[in-house]
């Protein structure tokens, strides 16, 4: 029995036989071409190979219709949009001229150029996004080398997929197909699998080091979605063990449905207010479901991330309204583009190859330099506004400059547009040291700000929480982090101005008491989310809040810090399965 660990992304047990995909770059030939004639015959091959990889997007977009949402089916418009991209092809094209080498040669080291530029890439979101291209070169090679794609709704006994990773544009046949878990070795949280896997209640392990090599064909194996843990050969007690745990969790999250119709309170009364982030539109029929009140945070470079151009004002329009409606015109936070350093955009060439994207021409930045890309985005915004709660904010704001400009620009925008957008608000994201130095300037000309944590910790600490050699460093609860965030809803409070916390550290409940205890929050986080954190909180009062917050502020160290932190978990999180 052999035990390995990847991460869980989609909670579930399965227990089944292997059915493994391998990867068609391992079986690529090598051909030096010895005869100059030979080139325009490679080159015609991937040219007719890129016309049936175009051929089988359209035929899966067809068939996808009623099967994936929308926002999937639009990655194989983004996957033909790249196919054709002078990037992709064109590039095999010269390498085969330049090279004197075979198509499926010259493919692969586009792909490795490919693949050295994504990694280069800070956002772990935007960074992930290779998977896709990786997939879409997957294709290409089997295509070359006439192999077809293995059609998974043809498998006649139900299995466990192993594969290197699966694109979007293959995923819709996990619907059809006898699919009882996925393990890959690629994909974190965000990816696509991960997504659709959730979506499609499949348990799901990804990030799983060298599972095509440890894991054989037909093996007998147990994925634990939940854990991340992969077993190999397992023992008869190991799988009753882990029967045991399916039916723990399934009890455990059918308690949780209880809490959908109940407001968030502590356990003495005080009502918690709670928002959803949306990053796409699947998450949206949980906004309902779990009667969630508001949406904290829209990020709108998410829902249009590959597009090859920027989308036109009617088309942003369209997408905003259809959130609008199906949240029921609940009140919405949108985020204006965050694009730019590290999330690369293909308008915006000329700053995709900054030496430190971190901290280039990013978000607010991009924006008022490209202000009639931004003019486009807040007509937008405001015309959607009208009879709406819109809550409009800006990302990664430095200065109060920034702040003004934007407020300017809104200004003239709806002086042209002649709306009423008398409910709108204007805020910020509080994501750099700076902005927290500033922020009693800031609240004066805000209506409200929101804590970005992911990126105010790794300004804060100087750490990039990317690098497996400083990824211990990154911890929210280090004192600097906890002084920070402090100040930020003490500010906020004072000036009678709404504060909000979103990303992962919103869901952590040993944040979530300290803030508290600290004063009036809301968390805005993802849907999953929210019935654990009312079960949580209900354990806890304000005085308790108030307690774990003086403690944690006469925690001088690190150390001391993370100590506490555990302290709390054993104490309000024992009774949640692992």
């Amino acid at each position: 029995m052999n035990i390995y660990r990847g991460i869980g992304v989609s909670d579930g047990v399965a227990i089944g036989k292997v059915l493994m995909i391998n990867s068609a770059f391992m079986q690529y030939p090598r051909i030096e071409l010895d005869d100059d004639s030979k080139v325009p015959i490679e080159i015609d091959r991937i040219r007719q190979a890129q016309l049936s990889i175009e051929e089988q997007l359209d035929q899966t977009m067809a068939q996808s219709t009623d099967i994936l949402p929308e926002e999937m089916r639009s990655v194989f418009v983004s996957y033909k949009l790249f196919i054709r991209d002078k990037r992709f092809v064109p590039a095999i094209e010269k390498r085969i001229t330049r090279d004197k080498i075979n198509a499926e040669w010259a493919l692969i080291h586009v792909m490795a150029d490919l693949e050295k530029q994504f990694k280069q890439i800070q956002d772990p979101y935007i960074r992930s996004r290779f998977n896709d291209i990786r997939q879409l070169g997957e294709r290409l090679m089997n295509s070359l080398l006439q192999k077809p794609f293995l059609d998974l709704t043809q498998l006649k006994h139900q299995v466990i997929i192993v594969c290197h990773d699966i694109s979007p544009a293959d995923s819709f046949h996990l619907a059809k197909a006898n699919i009882l878990g996925i393990i890959t070795e690629l994909g974190g949280m965000a990816s696509h699998t991960s997504i659709l896997a959730r979506a499609m209640n499949i348990p799901a392990v990804v990030g799983l080091q060298d599972a095509t090599l440890r894991l054989i064909d037909d093996d007998l194996i147990i994925l634990d979605g939940n854990s991340g843990e992969v077993i190999d050969h397992p023992s008869d007690e190991a799988i009753n063990e882990k029967l045991n745990k399916l039916e723990r969790i399934s009890f455990y999250q059918n308690q949780l449905q209880k809490l959908a119709e109940v407001d968030c309170e502590l356990s003495d009364g005080r009502k918690i207010d709670l928002a959803a982030n949306i990053d796409f539109l699947t998450e949206l029929k949980q906004i309902g479901d779990l009667k969630i009140p508001s949406v904290g945070l829209i990020r709108t470079e998410f829902l249009f991330l590959m597009d090859e151009s920027f989308p036109d004002e009617e088309e942003q329009l369209a997408l905003y309204k259809q959130i609008i409606e199906a949240i029921d015109y609940k009140p919405v936070t949108i985020r204006t583009w965050d694009i730019g350093g590290d999330k690369p955009s293909k308008v915006i060439k000329e700053y995709m190859d900054e030496a430190n994207p971190a901290l280039g021409l990013r978000a607010i930045r991009v924006c008022l330099k490209y202000d009639d890309l931004f003019r486009i985005q807040i007509r937008a915004i405001l015309r959607a506004s009208e009879n709406s709660q819109i809550n409009l904010m800006i990302p990664m704001v430095t200065r109060i400059d920034e702040v003004l400009k934007t407020k300017k620009i809104i200004v003239e925008e709806l002086q042209k547009l002649n709306v009423k957008a008398d409910n709108l608000q204007i805020g910020c994201m509080i994501e750099t040291p700076a902005s927290i130095f500033i922020i009693d300037e800031l609240l004066d000309q805000l209506d409200f700000v929101s804590i970005g944590s992911n990126d105010l910790i790794q300004y804060a600490l100087a750490v990039d929480r990317m690098n497996e050699h400083v990824a211990d460093l990154f911890n929210p609860f280090h004192p600097a982090i906890l002084s920070m965030l402090e100040k930020v809803v003490i500010s906020a409070n004072r000036m009678n101005k709404d504060v909000s916390i979103c990303g992962e550290l919103a869901a952590d409940p040993v944040m979530q008491m300290f803030l508290i205890g600290v004063g009036e929050v809301t968390f805005s986080m993802s849907p999953n989310h929210i019935l654990q954190t009312k079960k949580i909180l209900k354990k806890v009062d304000t005085a308790t809040c108030k307690k774990i917050a003086f403690q944690f502020m006469n925690k001088h160290s690190f150390e001391e810090s993370n100590q506490y932190v555990q302290q709390l978990k054993d104490q309000y999180l024992e009774e949640i399965t692992d």
